[in-house]
């Protein structure tokens, strides 16, 4: 794991994060620049730091104001000839006697965007209002910084005992959610001892959707703390779950026609091997209900049969192949399930896809057992599991 030491001018000697710091004295007057960092993997935005090729917008406060920006909704991108990440439009210089507070947000969209989905941001709140994750074709990890507060100088980042760039302290946190959904072929043949018969199933998938999913939500967080530092942001909390979700603005329903995400791939499925079938996106961070969010998948089923003939020994021989003609041919089979899983432990249910998590849905069709079961993992981008099962009738 790589080690972080970071040295900064502020007004106090507070600083809440995931580094190691303390104060030394700094020049004043400098040019202000940015140390963009992301808290966790699994995004555009990957690793411990934020990609250069990328740009945030920036907002910043003087100490004594009310309200009024020092920098407002300036777009910050990284200069290679300096090895520095600074503002666009102008350049900005600490102020000699007030300490400045500061808030970052990704991705930058210009004020005068008239389909912005800049957030609304004051020095205690940020809002996120009538967002709509509903594009597939035009993804948007929607990122917030901590609040840093009280600095009067440039932070120094120290990486593995080397120095290199300084700048404010931008650490990231995902807004939203993301989902993906995998199928795998499990056991596919399966001996009646009975009639003496082996059957084997092929399984083609030609149709997967997501149905049922809010798209469009807001999103109010709040300061947490008066202290100066990286101060982290409340999230919003669903009062009766006590799970990190936006607020839904629309309603939705589960039918085809309201479907979310939709893979019409033609499939054959290989015994033991996933598939993608959904790859990741983001989704708004909501609370899942019975009955509404939910999957569908279109099977056909091909069934061989082989069934032994018994020899002078009184043994039973099975041929070695199956016959190259199916049993019995199901077409366009279609089963469906709810998203929320809950197998009554908490540790193993998923009842809400909440910011900052990735959930991974592993499928596994077992068509031998008359069984489809769902095995979903949940993981934060901060990596944390969690694995179950949940079973649906297959008739054959």
């Amino acid at each position: 794991m790589k080690r972080f030491l970071l040295f900064a001018a502020m007004a106090a000697t507070v600083m809440v994060s995931c580094t190691k710091s303390e104060l030394t004295p700094v020049a004043k007057n400098n040019a202000i620049s940015f140390l963009a960092a992301n808290y966790v993997n699994g995004t555009k935005v990957t690793g411990a730091e934020f990609p250069t090729s990328e740009t945030f917008g920036a907002y910043a406060w003087t100490e004594g104001t009310s309200g009024e920006f020092f920098i407002n909704n300036d777009e910050v991108e990284y200069i290679d000839t300096k090895d520095v990440w600074t503002t666009v439009n102008a350049a900005y210089y600490w102020p000699k006697n007030q300490s400045v507070d500061f808030f970052c947000y990704y991705p930058y969209i210009p004020g005068d965007d008239p389909a912005s989905h800049i957030p609304s941001i004051s020095q205690n709140q940020i809002k996120y209002d009538n967002i709509d994750f509903g594009d597939a074709n035009n993804q948007v990890d929607f990122m917030y910084a901590d609040k840093a507060v009280g600095f009067t100088d440039n932070a120094n980042l120290v990486e593995d005992g080397q120095s290199a760039r300084s700048g404010v302290p931008t650490y990231f946190r995902h807004a939203g959610a993301k989902v993906k959904v995998y199928l795998v072929l499990g056991d596919n043949e399966k001996e009646d001892v009975v009639s003496h018969t082996w059957t084997k199933w092929d399984v083609t998938v030609s149709e997967v959707i997501l149905s049922g999913i809010y798209t469009k939500g807001s999103c109010t967080l709040n300061l947490s703390s008066s202290d100066n530092g990286v101060i982290a942001w409340n999230k919003p909390m669903d009062t009766s779950n006590s799970y990190y979700v936006w607020t839904p603005v629309t309603t939705v329903t589960n039918d085809v026609e309201n479907s979310r995400y939709h893979d019409d791939q033609v499939r054959n499925l290989e015994k033991g091997k996933g598939q993608l079938v959904i790859p990741e996106f983001f989704t708004l961070p909501q609370v899942l209900t019975a009955g509404q969010q939910k999957i569908s998948i279109k099977l056909t089923i091909k069934a061989y049969r082989k069934t032994a003939t018994e020899n002078e020994q009184h043994e039973w021989v099975y041929p070695e192949s199956y016959p190259t003609t199916p049993d019995i041919v199901q077409n366009n089979k279609v089963v469906s399930a709810d998203l929320l899983i809950d197998t009554g432990n908490d540790n193993t249910s998923v009842f809400a896809w909440e910011m900052n998590q990735l959930i991974t849905y592993n499928i596994t069709l077992g068509p031998a057992g008359q069984q489809i079961t769902f095995d979903p993992a949940v993981e934060a981008w901060v990596p944390k599991t969690y694995g179950t099962n949940i079973d649906i009738t297959l008739d054959l």
